[in-house]
């Protein structure tokens, strides 16, 4: 299945020698208005072609055609396809052509010249069998789905895992080989009684995917616990200890609970999980020691508390938006802090010292676009082979130097200016942006600033505010069950009317047929 003009059409391939027969089908197809997209191929060897190449859902083939008949055709795309919905058509009313086209499991065999009505109910009885087929594959995903939870819920409660490889066989088992570390949440009250709408619960887990930096999965232990099992991603960095605390801060800023974390070592083996559990609840039974900390196990020979590295991450920050708005002041400022901060700190990890000045060297090589990845990756090398602090700090300041150049040469250009504005406009979408707001923000002229704008992108400046605006709204459709009247003011429309009718114009269609369209976000198992 293929996605063209916003929404999601199956493909059919006409296949037969006869140009004229090919233009017959075309027509009736769009005759009836089947939302169907149409390939053609004039003989079977095209055909097999088009098939290794692109999805096909309806193979709509005549019988006899030279090179590659219709049948041997058929039985190729079966091996290529298995679900692909087969359709002869034949000037022959021949048995033993019929009798094969039964063994390749054709929908139907159609006499030429082909009967409108007959087409019509084949056609229509064709499309209602792909759906059905697709409804059966996302069932059967969701109940996979379904299983999967239910063994890992058992699996930490102890059951043993052979038991379990013994009454589920169909279950591939090696899914528990995908995660290697655990994350335990543990609540003081029934967490989810607190979120009024199943919708709310959706939203929370998207919100905590956010923060992790690898694939992850949840499980509801209980009213009290939730699980995170990480997955072993190859790009995984972030110590996990963090992320636990980003979770806890984001769960207490959005809702006002406090809640305890306590995080795993890393897995062997998926025979672990049962036994890693155990200790992550007895991790948390040191609470009653620690009333002000939330994040288990504390770990006394590193002192780094949750001010120390949420501090870390907003000078990380601070750089970051000073590279974008090419700010060299607040950027040599920020670095230096960074430095002080950690020389001579003995009692700090020399693990995650490396890491964070690791990262510091990739904010900064991205704005040297002649440094590419073997560079970058011969840079972070030399971090971690450091012997001394000092060191590090040299080769941060030699690549400081010549970032702050390139910088500088930037400042005074009219590109410069347009990301400054672009850039307001991608943090402060759903406020006021009033043409005399972002010329104050970028320190011009409200009409040089309207003229720049068209010079350097090719696009006036309420064109684009509207585009990027209609962005957001499109992907807040499809990915959130936010109410459109919240999506129109989260995008900062404040007529509801006028949001409708520009959607509309971006997009052919209201947002609420966009979202029909595309489906109701459903549920997943966690």
């Amino acid at each position: 299945m293929n996605y063209i003009g916003g929404k999601n059409m199956h493909r059919i391939l006409i296949v037969d020698d006869e140009k004229d027969e090919r233009n017959v089908i075309r027509f009736l197809l769009n005759k009836f208005n089947f939302e169907l997209d149409i390939t053609e191929a004039a003989n079977g060897k095209e055909a097999i072609s088009q098939l290794r190449n692109q999805s096909v859902d309806i193979l709509f083939t005549d019988v006899k055609m030279p090179f590659i008949d219709g049948i041997q055709l058929a039985a190729k795309a079966r091996i290529i396809n298995p679900d692909i919905q087969i359709i002869f058509f034949s000037g022959h009313d021949d048995f033993d052509f019929i009798k094969k086209a039964l063994s390749l499991r054709a929908v139907d065999y159609i006499l030429k010249p082909v009967k409108p009505q007959e087409f019509q109910d084949t056609i229509l009885s064709v499309i209602q069998n792909i759906k059905t087929l697709e409804n059966e594959k996302v069932q059967k995903k969701a109940n996979t789905s379904f299983l999967k939870t239910h063994i890992l819920y058992r699996l930490i409660n102890k059951t043993p895992l052979d038991i379990l490889k013994n009454e589920y066989p169909f279950i591939d088992f090696d899914f528990l080989n995908e995660y290697y570390r655990l994350i335990l949440i543990q609540f003081e009250e029934p967490f989810f009684d607190t979120l009024s709408k199943e919708e709310d619960t959706l939203f929370f887990y998207e919100q905590i995917k956010k923060i992790i930096p690898s694939t992850c999965d949840f499980i509801d232990l209980n009213p009290f616990q939730i699980l995170i099992l990480l997955k072993n991603d190859a790009n995984y960095l972030e110590p996990p200890m963090q992320i636990a605390s980003k979770i806890q801060t984001k769960i207490y800023s959005e809702y006002g609970i406090q809640c305890y974390m306590s995080v795993s070592k890393e897995l062997s083996t998926s025979s672990e999980i049962p036994i890693i559990y155990e200790k992550l609840e007895e991790y948390l039974e040191d609470r009653f020691f620690y009333s002000e900390t939330y994040i288990y196990p504390i770990d006394t020979s590193i002192t780094q508390e949750t001010e120390w590295l949420e501090h870390d991450e907003h000078l990380l920050h601070a750089i970051q938006e000073a590279i974008q708005y090419v700010d060299t002041f607040s950027l040599k400022q920020n670095i230096n802090i960074l430095f002080q901060k950690y020389y001579q700190k003995k009692e700090f990890s020399h693990i995650y010292v490396r890491y964070l000045f690791s990262r510091l060297l990739q904010l900064l090589c991205q704005v040297l676009k002649e440094y590419d990845e073997k560079t970058v990756n011969e840079k972070m090398s030399a971090i971690y082979s450091c012997k001394y602090f000092s060191e590090i700090e040299n080769i941060l300041l030699t690549i400081q130097e010549k970032v702050i150049k390139k910088l500088e040469k930037k400042e005074q250009s009219p590109k410069h200016v347009i990301h400054i504005v672009q850039q307001y406009i991608t943090e402060h979408y759903g406020e006021d942006l009033s043409l005399n707001i972002l010329a104050e923000k970028a320190y011009l002229s409200p009409r040089y600033l309207s003229e720049v704008f068209i010079q350097e992108t090719g696009c006036g400046l309420n064109k684009y505010i509207k585009n990027f605006r209609m962005e957001k709204a499109k992907k807040l459709l499809h990915n959130t069950n936010m109410k459109i009247n919240d999506i129109c003011k989260e995008v900062g429309y404040q007529n509801f009317s006028y949001f409708c009718r520009s959607f509309r114009e971006n997009f052919g269609t209201s947002p609420e047929k966009f979202r029909q369209m595309h489906g109701e976000k459903k549920k997943e198992n966690y």
